[in-house]
């Protein structure tokens, strides 16, 4: 069965990590994907994975309220329906500790990673109202359920997506949309590679009851489940990827 033949979806951050492994099995599962992100030359390779008959490429920078608005009216244009919307998109920050971090870049890190969940799912939800209902997940983190030391700005953030799904998810449950969260982990991304030291990674491993990073697939897994038919009773929830990484404390045995 292909579980979303004449479905469309749109997976913002679709550039690599968890949006492009996302986006590449939305279209392998029958759905006709708008890939959108700020990196274009990645959308690009995202796009001719999936095939430009089932894909559109839209270059956005979440934080741009018209770009957003212009992205969802992209996507109408070229496949005349939404029904999905991945809200992935977002950014680490510059680490440091709650006072030194500079006005700019917390502004920038609130402005993609939640303020831009607010202005693509606003956009999107007429157009999920027009097709008679829709499915929202948003890209949370673990950093959404508990805090970490110098990404306070990341923290901020991610609380405030789980925060929106909620409210979301009771706001139009009686117009067939659904709104849910992931919370991904330590998940093999560029942006984990490039925001931790070796030695931070290899203690994140050890912390992680299974002892590896997720591969972004494993992520993405969740996310079409989440919006398919299958989890159809399923809104205003978050659900962690971490292999058990919050689940307690992991001493060794």
């Amino acid at each position: 069965m292909v579980e979303f033949e004449g479905k469309v979806a749109l997976v913002t951050g679709a550039a690599g990590g968890i949006g492009r492994a996302a986006a590449v099995q939305f279209a392998r599962q029958g759905a006709r994907v708008v890939a959108a992100d700020i990196d274009s030359q990645g959308l690009a390779e995202t796009v001719a994975m999936i095939g430009k008959d089932s894909a559109l490429a839209v270059t956005v920078d979440v934080a741009d309220e018209s770009a957003c608005e212009a992205m969802v009216q992209q996507a109408l244009e070229r496949f005349e329906r939404l029904d999905i919307l991945f809200n992935n998109a977002g950014i680490p920050g510059d680490r440091a500790r709650a006072a030194d971090i500079p006005t700019a870049d917390w502004s920038r890190v609130i402005a993609i990673n939640l303020t831009g969940v607010f202005y693509c799912l606003r956009a999107a939800i007429p157009a999920m109202q027009a097709s008679g209902g829709g499915v929202i997940v948003n890209t949370a983190s673990v950093d959404g359920l508990v805090g970490m030391p110098t990404v306070s700005h990341y923290v901020a953030a991610k609380h405030g997506v789980i925060g929106l799904t909620k409210s979301v998810a009771l706001e139009y449950a009686r117009e067939n949309i659904r709104c849910v969260a992931v919370a991904p982990g330590y998940i093999d991304t560029r942006m984990t590679q490039q925001s931790f030291s070796e030695e931070e990674k290899q203690l994140l491993a050890s912390l992680v009851p299974l002892g590896r990073p997720a591969e972004p697939e494993e992520v993405a897994n969740l996310v079409l489940w989440l919006a398919s038919d299958q989890a159809s009773y399923v809104s205003g929830s978050v659900h962690s990827v971490d292999a058990g990484l919050l689940a307690g404390v992991n001493l060794p045995e």
